[in-house]
């Protein structure tokens, strides 16, 4: 009960009111509560009662009554006693960090996800900022942040690393991480188990997200087109901000480029602050690089690791993928790793990257209709919307750009298209990468979802 208790209420309530309570009595249905002096009894009585109540008809699975007294005499708290003594509602204090580590994964992050670890440059130094501001003064400055990138980027780094230092800084906060997919299949679980059947009831899984003080929630558009899930992440959205509590999103895009996603929802993505990360220059993947050879102590001379900044530019994963291709390489063939070797390692795996998997027209498509979240029958229909057009034009491409099938063809198998339409789909694509940021990210990780990274 008291441990239920604890999650309902303030560090220093627990800490001064709650513990200094003991179950002394249970008979039938009735529970006797027993507190240390008359200021506890009052104030359960009056302020804490309903909750723990409550606490105590969860875990008896029935309706008790609860009678609170007051104990005649206290033990002394200098009385050493062993662990079966004290029995298992009274274990002695855990270790701090150990404790810590507890909330850390029970929040569902992971503790190797920090600030010191993050790696600040120019592409991410805004996004850097507004989490560790969020981080210091959680629900006061910024609120609701929306953090969108590429794959691979640091996104998802960067808000575990505000949770993690939120609950080692404020260590009574609840704090809650989920990821757009989980959050689906938790709701999903809760609509087939019913009340009793399953790991959540619908008060169970409301309950775990909206009491939440930190709300973190990874790859949002992973909701997109899911209605029952968008209503009740929108529910979940309100109640959190109206009782200013901080909640922090990712995408891999920009509110403004969703589709399938309930104008009410975006606006309140909206209505916050929305920064973004961008590929890491040279610079910065040249320090990313020396950070995780210096924190190994792994024996990669800085001329090697110049060569794998210039050669892998795309994203920090595939970035320290290489890296430690290299290290495989070397300790494989027993060379030393020089550049040479470098060169030979990642010039390897590059072609066999690209010459590998070889994909079809059906495959470009799915992948294409699962980012923009719309259906394959859009793409091939007649409409011509702007939240059609640019993911069909981007299809076309890809398509020819992949498995270089003839215009015609292409035509044939979007809807029986013009092939001159299809040319003209390809040429804007083609121009427009090499101008907009967004759209060479955009054909980048319709690419990921194509090869399955």
């Amino acid at each position: 009960m008291l441990a239920e208790v604890q999650l309902e209420v303030t560090p220093m309530v627990y800490g001064t009111i709650i513990s200094r309570t003991a179950a002394e009595e249970i008979d039938g249905t009735e529970i006797k509560i027993s507190c240390e002096d008359e200021f506890i009894k009052k104030n359960i009585e009056k302020k804490y009662f309903e909750i723990i109540h409550e606490a105590v008809n969860k875990i008896a699975g029935t309706t008790t009554q609860i009678v609170v007294t007051t104990r005649k005499t206290v033990p002394s708290i200098n009385t050493p006693k062993t662990q079966a003594e004290l029995g298992p509602l009274f274990a002695q204090e855990k270790d701090p960090e150990e404790f810590l580590k507890e909330k850390i994964t029970k929040s569902g992050l992971a503790p190797k996800f920090t600030f010191e670890s993050y790696i600040m440059g120019k592409s991410n130094q805004l996004a850097f900022a507004i989490a560790t501001a969020v981080a210091d003064k959680p629900g006061e400055i910024y609120n609701p942040v929306f953090i969108y990138s590429g794959v691979g980027l640091g996104k998802t780094h960067l808000l575990q690393a505000i949770g993690n230092k939120i609950l080692k800084t404020k260590p009574g906060t609840k704090v809650v991480y989920t990821t757009g997919e989980s959050f689906t299949n938790e709701l999903i679980d809760a609509i087939q188990s019913g009340r009793g059947k399953g790991k959540y009831t619908s008060n169970d899984f409301r309950n775990k997200f909206r009491k939440a003080d930190v709300f973190l929630i990874d790859d949002v558009q992973f909701i997109a087109g899911k209605e029952a899930t968008q209503e009740e992440f929108f529910h979940t959205f309100n109640t959190l901000y109206l009782a200013q509590k901080q909640i922090v999103i990712t995408s891999d895009r920009p509110p403004k480029d969703f589709t399938n996603f309930e104008e009410r929802i975006t606006s309140r993505f909206n209505s916050g602050i929305i920064t973004d990360i961008q590929p890491p220059d040279i610079e910065m993947r040249v320090a990313i690089l020396r950070t995780r050879r210096d924190a190994h102590d792994d024996p990669v001379p800085n001329a090697v690791i110049d060569v794998i900044a210039e050669m892998v530019s795309s994203n920090t994963r595939e970035l320290e993928g290489a890296y430690l291709q290299i290290l495989t390489y070397s300790n494989t063939t027993g060379r030393e790793i020089t550049p040479e070797l470098a060169a030979q390692a990642l010039g390897k795996t590059i072609k066999e990257k690209t010459s590998a998997k070889p994909v079809n027209m059906n495959q470009i498509l799915n992948a294409v209709c699962n980012y923009y979240s719309i259906k394959a029958g859009d793409i091939k229909g007649k409409r011509r919307t702007k939240d059609l057009v640019i993911p069909r034009q981007v299809a076309m491409f890809l398509i020819k750009e992949l498995t270089d099938t003839p215009f015609m063809s292409i035509g044939d198998f979007l809807g029986g298209r013009d092939h001159t339409t299809i040319m003209h789909g390809v040429d804007k694509i083609n121009n427009e990468q090499r101008l907009q940021t967004k759209v060479r990210q955009d054909l980048h990780n319709v690419k990921q979802l194509i090869y399955g990274e």
